[in-house]
Protein backbone atom coordinates (compact mmCIF):
# COMPACT_ATOMS: atom_id res chain seq x y z
CA UNK A 1 0.00 0.00 0.00
CA UNK A 2 1.64 3.41 -1.27
CA UNK A 3 2.10 6.15 1.28
CA UNK A 4 1.00 9.31 1.09
CA UNK A 5 2.93 12.22 1.33
CA UNK A 6 2.75 14.02 5.27
CA UNK A 7 2.94 17.51 5.20
CA UNK A 8 5.89 17.82 7.49
CA UNK A 9 9.08 16.48 5.09
CA UNK A 10 12.54 16.44 6.29
CA UNK A 11 14.48 19.20 5.38
CA UNK A 12 18.76 18.57 4.96
CA UNK A 13 21.33 20.99 5.00
CA UNK A 14 24.47 20.69 3.53
CA UNK A 15 27.44 22.13 5.86
CA UNK A 16 31.41 21.61 5.28
CA UNK A 17 33.04 18.77 7.13
CA UNK A 18 35.47 20.62 9.45
CA UNK A 19 38.88 19.58 8.59
CA UNK A 20 40.42 18.26 12.54
CA UNK A 21 44.41 19.55 13.09
CA UNK A 22 47.09 18.11 11.49
CA UNK A 23 49.22 15.84 13.34
CA UNK A 24 52.39 16.55 14.03
CA UNK A 25 54.84 14.43 12.43
CA UNK A 26 57.76 12.54 13.99
CA UNK A 27 61.19 14.28 13.05
CA UNK A 28 63.73 11.76 11.44
CA UNK A 29 66.17 14.51 10.72
CA UNK A 30 68.19 13.75 14.66
CA UNK A 31 67.62 17.87 15.22
CA UNK A 32 66.27 18.75 18.85
CA UNK A 33 62.83 19.02 19.21
CA UNK A 34 61.78 21.98 21.02
CA UNK A 35 60.43 20.05 23.96
CA UNK A 36 62.39 17.13 23.94
CA UNK A 37 65.77 17.90 23.20
CA UNK A 38 68.64 16.28 20.92
CA UNK A 39 67.31 12.83 19.89
CA UNK A 40 69.46 9.93 21.46
CA UNK A 41 69.02 6.88 19.30
CA UNK A 42 67.33 6.29 15.57
CA UNK A 43 65.52 3.20 14.30
CA UNK A 44 67.64 0.82 12.06
CA UNK A 45 66.56 2.38 8.80
CA UNK A 46 67.25 5.69 10.41
CA UNK A 47 70.98 4.50 11.26
CA UNK A 48 71.02 3.07 7.91
CA UNK A 49 70.42 6.57 6.03
CA UNK A 50 72.83 8.20 8.00
CA UNK A 51 75.95 5.64 7.52
CA UNK A 52 74.83 6.19 3.62
CA UNK A 53 74.43 2.31 3.70
CA UNK A 54 70.98 0.38 2.44
CA UNK A 55 69.22 -1.74 5.34
CA UNK A 56 69.96 -5.06 3.73
CA UNK A 57 73.99 -3.91 4.25
CA UNK A 58 73.33 -2.61 7.57
CA UNK A 59 71.17 -5.47 8.79
CA UNK A 60 74.05 -7.90 7.11
CA UNK A 61 77.07 -6.46 7.97
CA UNK A 62 77.56 -3.58 10.49
CA UNK A 63 74.02 -4.22 13.55
CA UNK A 64 75.25 -7.38 14.50
CA UNK A 65 78.67 -5.13 15.64
CA UNK A 66 76.39 -2.30 17.67
CA UNK A 67 75.13 -2.56 21.27
CA UNK A 68 70.80 -1.89 20.60
CA UNK A 69 68.21 -1.56 22.71
CA UNK A 70 65.71 -4.17 22.20
CA UNK A 71 61.86 -3.27 23.33
CA UNK A 72 59.37 -5.59 21.48
CA UNK A 73 59.64 -5.61 17.77
CA UNK A 74 60.85 -2.04 18.41
CA UNK A 75 64.99 -1.66 17.40
CA UNK A 76 67.03 1.56 18.85
CA UNK A 77 70.27 2.60 17.87
CA UNK A 78 72.52 5.15 19.69
CA UNK A 79 74.35 7.97 17.60
CA UNK A 80 77.21 7.44 20.71
CA UNK A 81 76.82 3.61 18.96
CA UNK A 82 77.35 4.56 15.84
CA UNK A 83 80.12 6.98 16.00
CA UNK A 84 81.99 4.32 18.44
CA UNK A 85 81.57 1.98 16.03
CA UNK A 86 82.53 3.96 13.25
CA UNK A 87 85.59 4.81 15.30
CA UNK A 88 86.18 1.29 16.18
CA UNK A 89 85.70 0.50 12.34
CA UNK A 90 88.06 3.12 10.72
CA UNK A 91 90.92 2.30 13.35
CA UNK A 92 90.50 -1.48 11.88
CA UNK A 93 90.55 -0.91 8.22
CA UNK A 94 93.76 1.02 8.74
CA UNK A 95 95.44 -1.37 10.19
CA UNK A 96 94.37 -3.61 7.47
CA UNK A 97 95.58 -1.64 4.61
CA UNK A 98 99.40 -1.15 5.66
CA UNK A 99 99.68 -4.77 6.32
Amino acid sequence: MPREASAQQLQFEVRPSERPEPTRRRRSDGKASPKLGPRLALSPDEAAGLLGVSRDYFDEHVIAELRIVRRGRRILVSFAELERWLERASTRASVLSST
